[in-house]
């Protein structure tokens, strides 16, 4: 795993990275300020890197799938231009602080976060819920428009600003250019991708002539997986249940909502198995869920022509502001990179060079001068050697002191697990010297040890209504204290876990159903 050395850097002389807000498979995001940012555009950007060396060194064909579809994200990012989209706000290509080359792109920064997170937290009213969605109707409806189907539309991929009230559609970097293009491969994440290309059911690229004539990929696509974002949205957890499936209820915490049998119907069809028993288009899902969203009480007005009601989704796109793209990016392999740069080629890429370590501060964006440094045009091992030239006894002391802490913090971290394990072993001890037998004891099964057939509840009382103490796994040893009257119920106390000595829970004394017990 090779992560770039971008920290505390200046990218293409504009850029000033502050911080890695996380890595992916082959991605880093990071969060810059952008020192050469006009009046009124935004002076905080995300740089989304592409490193391809973070999986190790990839085959020739994997690299070039991986830059085709960096690259496909831009154009995508710039065809589908709207006020709920992510915008693209540049790339570029460059080599890192320990010469690695590597492309990237430059996103608006969106300072909410995700709805995924949000929705975890507490899950979303109706109203807030559908506040969402009309905004990623909206955004979604003018992709398809414009003949791009996301393909990975889930709440994590739904950015929020920073004053939460405007939502917008992120990471295009496997969406599909136009919707008869090619065969279907598989994408997406499992819980929210459709069946026609679910990366647990299908395993890489389809054989185009095993499917041929089989309808390509379509707007039904990405209406599946936003009815199952819809329902993380009300429900506050993903529906895992009905992963590779489709909806067929509401969990217990909604379910009884005035709103939730029709609700329920929407995301039924919006999640059929075969694409053409779903909502053929964005506007149609979002007509029909705002319609079941209704007070049940509240008459519907019949739809002429003369008295239509406008959805928000379809508004939103006819009056979206077209901002002008930057230019289309041209990523090539590192090959052709190292090719050019030997050439001498005048599209090289750019030295990233070292800054002072900036302050982390993202939402206050005051006017920064840029850190008067020499740009290092010559070469990658310059721009280095200025990079490490600190005093060698400074970072002697400096590597000094990181071992010391850490060496503190493992033995801290010790102490804590040692007086973990001797406490609950004396606890463990104290319980099983305490036991009574409650039931009868003179019967021919008492002080037999026998083994868990099934996983099962051990209970404080011989009753399948008494409360759980907790759960034995399937193999655990255990023996016989006593049965009740019909020899139904046992007394056990539980000797170990499936083979391994019962440390870890202190509840080791409870009742047991005769039936999970090997004891005929």
């Amino acid at each position: 795993m090779t992560e770039l050395k971008l920290q505390q850097s200046l990218l293409d002389g504009r850029y000033e990275i502050l911080d890695c807000l996380g890595r992916g498979s082959y991605a880093e995001i990071y969060v810059a300020r952008d020192l050469s940012a006009l009046e009124g555009e935004p002076t905080t950007v995300v740089i989304k890197a592409l490193n391809i060396l973070l999986q190790g060194v990839p085959d020739t064909d994997l690299e070039r799938t991986l830059i085709e579809n960096f690259q496909n994200e831009a154009v995508a990012l710039d065809r589908v231009r709207h006020p709920n989209i992510i915008s693209r706000l540049g790339h570029g290509t460059a080599i890192d602080l320990s010469g690695t080359a590597f492309h990237y792109i430059v996103l608006e920064y969106m300072a909410g976060g995700d709805l995924g997170a949000r929705c975890r937290q507490q899950s979303l009213s109706l109203d807030r819920a559908l506040f969402y969605l009309k905004q990623v109707c909206s955004g979604l409806a003018h992709a398809h428009d414009c003949g791009v189907i996301h393909r990975d539309i889930k709440p994590q991929n739904l950015l929020l600003k920073a004053d939460g009230q405007i939502v917008k559609i992120a990471d295009f970097g496997v969406a599909k250019l136009e919707a008869t293009e090619g065969v279907i491969t598989r994408v997406g994440t499992n819980i929210y991708a459709p069946p026609e290309h679910n990366p647990l059911v299908q395993t890489g690229q389809l054989d185009a002539s095993a499917i041929e004539g089989e309808p390509h990929l379509t707007p039904a696509a990405d209406i599946y997986s936003l009815a199952k974002t819809t329902y993380t949205l009300l429900a506050g957890e993903p529906p895992r249940r009905f992963s590779h499936r489709q909806i067929t209820e509401l969990p217990e915490s909604i379910a009884g909502k005035t709103w939730a049998v029709d609700i329920l119907r929407v995301l039924k069809r919006a999640t059929e198995e075969k694409p053409e028993n779903r909502y053929q288009t964005v506007q149609e899902f979002w007509e029909e869920l705002s319609d079941a969203s209704l007070p049940p009480t509240q008459p519907l007005k019949p739809k002429d022509e003369t008295e239509a009601r406008v959805r928000p989704s379809s508004q939103l796109t006819k009056v979206a502001a077209v901002v002008e793209a930057p230019p289309r990016p041209r990523f090539d392999s590192r090959d052709r990179l190292n090719q050019s740069q030997a050439q001498g080629n005048g599209g090289r890429p750019r030295i990233v060079v070292p800054v002072r370590k900036p302050e982390l501060n993202y939402t206050n964006q005051p006017q920064y001068q840029q850190p008067a440094i020499q740009v290092l045009h010559q070469s990658n091992a310059a721009a280095n050697a200025d990079y490490i030239a600190l005093p060698a006894d400074r970072r002697g002391r400096r590597t000094l002191r990181i071992f010391v802490a850490l060496l503190i913090i493992l033995a801290f971290a010790g102490i804590l697990l040692a007086t973990h394990y001797y406490v609950s072993r004396k606890r463990a001890a104290q319980q099983q010297s305490a036991i009574t037998p409650s039931g009868n004891t003179s019967s021919p099964f008492v002080g037999r040890e026998v083994n868990v057939t099934t996983q099962a509840n051990l209970r404080r009382d011989p009753s399948m209504s008494s409360p759980t103490l907790r759960t034995v796994d399937r193999g655990a040893r255990v023996r016989i204290l006593s049965v009740n009257d019909n020899n139904t119920w046992f007394e056990v106390e539980v000797l170990d876990s499936n083979g391994n000595p019962d440390n870890t829970n202190p509840v080791t004394h409870g009742w047991m159903g005769r039936k999970v017990l090997d004891v005929d």
